[in-house]
């Protein structure tokens, strides 16, 4: 199996977090929460739990995480909006906007960062997708790997909106994949992608890359049925 993450682990994760963040008054809003490590001793979980009960709560609005900063309680009276993601149907809704957004965002990164990226930042976006098969082939949860693997493709596009954009989508899009459990689905078409995708960016070929990339986000939404059947 290639997703060990538990979610109804995560679901309690979750709720003994938010328990936490309502009653505690050192979470008031705009606080700072303890790192992983400490949580994962006080909630006695493991970090992949942490991360996924965090990435819960963040797609609810009452978590914002700030990459290299930290995760910081957002304001309680705009986390109480009801986003609907324990209903698959709605799950399967959101799954769709993502990827529609991916498909129009993605596909461009990765032929920006085939011709601007430096060849120490193509090289990591390589090591960053051998950290995603390792992971998978390991049985582990791939998700962060995952992400990583995505946002070194912001790097080498030098684009410093995409560094503030990407994020969202992707906590928002792992947020809706932990509800579904759908890693076990995606795991070996994602090693494969990625790796024809690091293969058009060693070659530099810009539009062989964003076409790979689209592709693999095309992949995506034919396994986990979220075509549009009035699509041409």
């Amino acid at each position: 199996m290639a997703h060990m993450q538990s979610p109804r682990l995560m679901d309690q994760t979750a709720d003994q977090l938010l328990r936490m963040i309502r009653t505690d008054p050192r979470c008031a809003p705009g606080a700072k929460l303890p790192g992983e490590v400490q949580l994962c001793e006080f909630f006695g979980v493991s970090r992949t739990t942490v991360r996924a009960a965090v990435r819960s709560l963040a797609a609810q609005g009452y978590l914002e995480v700030r990459r290299g900063s930290g995760t910081f309680v957002l304001d309680r009276s705009s986390a109480e909006v009801d986003i609907g993601l324990q209903k698959l149907e709605s799950v399967q809704a959101r799954l769709k906007d993502l990827y529609e957004i991916r498909m129009m965002i993605e596909p461009e990164l990765a032929r920006l960062a085939c011709l601007r990226g430096s060849n120490e930042e193509l090289h990591e976006i390589a090591q960053k997708a051998e950290a995603v098969a390792d992971a998978i082939r390991q049985g582990h949860d791939f998700d962060s790997a995952e992400e990583d693997f995505h946002q070194a493709f912001v790097a080498a596009a030098h684009n410093p909106y995409m560094e503030q954009l990407l994020p969202i989508i992707h906590n928002a899009l792992h947020e809706a994949w932990a509800a579904m459990d759908v890693n076990g689905l995606l795991a070996q078409p994602t090693i494969r992608d990625n790796e024809i995708l690091v293969d058009f960016l060693r070659r530099r070929d810009g539009q062989g890359a964003k076409y790979a990339m689209a592709t693999h986000i095309r992949h995506s939404i034919n396994i986990l049925n979220l075509s549009d059947p009035n699509e041409v």
